[in-house]
C-alpha cells in the first residue's frame, strides 16, 4: 500500500474513539458494538487521513483537520449490503446526482428523492444510489432533513468521500490485505 503507514492502535486512543462514537446520535449503537468486540485494532494513516481497521475491516477514517472519526464507505456499503444495516441516516440521490457526487462534488437538495432515516444540520449522512443498492458518498448534513422539500434549493450534504477517492481505494485495498 504506497505511502500508507500502518500501526497498532492503543487501548486509550481506542477507548477515545468508541467513546466519541457513543456520544454522536447519528451513528447506530449496533455499529459501535461490532467495533467494539474486534481482536485487532490497526490505523493506517497517509499525510491527508487516516483508516482504522477493525480485524480486517477498515471501519472509520478521519480527514487531517477534521477531529471526528466517520464510518468508511467500505463498512457502510458491507453491512448495507450483508445484513441490511444503515448505521448512519441516509438519503436516495436522483441519477443526474451519481456523476458528480463522484468527481466529490457535494449534495445538492434538488438531487435528494428519498430520505430512509431524518437528521440534523452537523450529523453524519450517507449517500445512496437510485437503485438503492450501494452507498456512494459519505459526508455532513449542512442542513436539517425536515428542510429536504420541492423547490428547495441549495447544498444539502457536504461531501466528505466518495466512491474512487484515496479514502476508497486505501480501505479497498487495506480490506484485501488484512483478509488474508
Amino acid at each position: 500500500m504506497r505511502n500508507l503507514r500502518i500501526q497498532y492502535i492503543s487501548k486509550k486512543a481506542l477507548k477515545n474513539i468508541l467513546q466519541h462514537l457513543e456520544s454522536r446520535h447519528d451513528i447506530d449503537s449496533t455499529f459501535i458494538e461490532m467495533l467494539r468486540k474486534a481482536e485487532e485494532v490497526k490505523v493506517a494513516y497517509s499525510d491527508k487521513f487516516e483508516i482504522v481497521v477493525f480485524n480486517s475491516t477498515p471501519a472509520l477514517f478521519k480527514i487531517e483537520g477534521m477531529e471526528i472519526y466517520i464510518p468508511t464507505l467500505y463498512v457502510l456499503n458491507v453491512l448495507y449490503n450483508t445484513e441490511r444495516l444503515l448505521i448512519v441516516p441516509t438519503v436516495v440521490v436522483d441519477e443526474g446526482a451519481i456523476e458528480p457526487l463522484k468527481r466529490g462534488a457535494d449534495v445538492m437538495v434538488p438531487g435528494i428523492k428519498k430520505l430512509l432515516k431524518s437528521f440534523n444540520k452537523g450529523d453524519i449522512v450517507a449517500v445512496m444510489d437510485p437503485s438503492e443498492r450501494y452507498l456512494i458518498v459519505v459526508g455532513f448534513a449542512l442542513i436539517d432533513s425536515e428542510s429536504i422539500a420541492p423547490g428547495v434549493k441549495g447544498k444539502g450534504i457536504k461531501n466528505v468521500s466518495h466512491l474512487g477517492d484515496n479514502i476508497w481505494t486505501a480501505s479497498i485495498q487495506l480490506a484485501k490485505t488484512f483478509s488474508k
